[in-house]
């Protein structure tokens, strides 16, 4: 009768542990869980099971990342945003500007800072420039950006000239575009925070 009560344990122990993996959680075995499971009922030792607990997270992440690439798609096609037609597409660095700060106040950054005429797109405008999924946000401003004219910040003068000018069809968030671009940001930090965990 103890065999059979501890049989189950284990029986108990492993559905347990592989509804937590199929729930997402990382899943830490106690040495005790680890004896529970070990041995000739179940044929493995502690480092096959903690293999054999690896190898049911990493596929469960892979599905988890293939559902969430699935929604984003989704979500992406939606994101797409509202186009305002093609814009003269020039580009700037710290090279040409040295003062290191925005017309809005925030510190310029590679890959969503550009100026734009704000009578035409307003400070804070969430832009795609053409087929790219990178989204940029007004921050800057000058005199010689007048209609639809945008200036694009890059690392250094020399890719700022190789981007010459440009003739670009422009994509402004808002409203639902927006919501769906929000739920794609959490999406991805989701899935960061959590391998970050996995990797720990």
């Amino acid at each position: 009768m103890k065999k059979i009560r501890n049989y189950f344990k284990k029986i108990i122990l492993v559905a347990s542990v592989l509804t937590a993996i199929m729930a997402g959680s990382v899943y830490a075995a106690t040495q005790k869980e680890v004896d529970y499971v070990t041995g000739p009922a179940f044929g493995l030792n502690a480092d096959q099971y903690e293999t054999t607990l690896d190898s049911y997270k990493q596929q469960q992440e892979a599905e988890l990342v293939a559902k969430e690439d699935e929604e984003i798609a989704a979500l992406k096609a939606s994101a797409r945003g509202r186009s305002v037609g093609r814009f003269k597409a020039y580009a700037y660095s710290l090279d040409t500007d040295p003062s290191n700060v925005t017309t809005a106040g925030t510190r310029p950054t590679v890959g969503r800072t550009i100026a734009a005429d704000w009578s035409v797109l307003p400070r804070g405008t969430r832009v795609r420039i053409g087929n790219s999924d990178t989204v940029y946000i007004v921050e800057d401003t000058g005199g010689d950006i007048k209609g639809k004219t945008i200036d694009i910040f890059m690392n250094n003068d020399s890719e700022a000239r190789s981007h010459g000018v440009r003739y670009p069809e422009l994509f402004v968030i808002e409203g639902d575009a927006k919501s769906a671009q929000q739920k794609i940001d959490a999406i991805l930090a989701r899935r960061a925070e959590r391998q970050a965990k996995q990797n720990k």
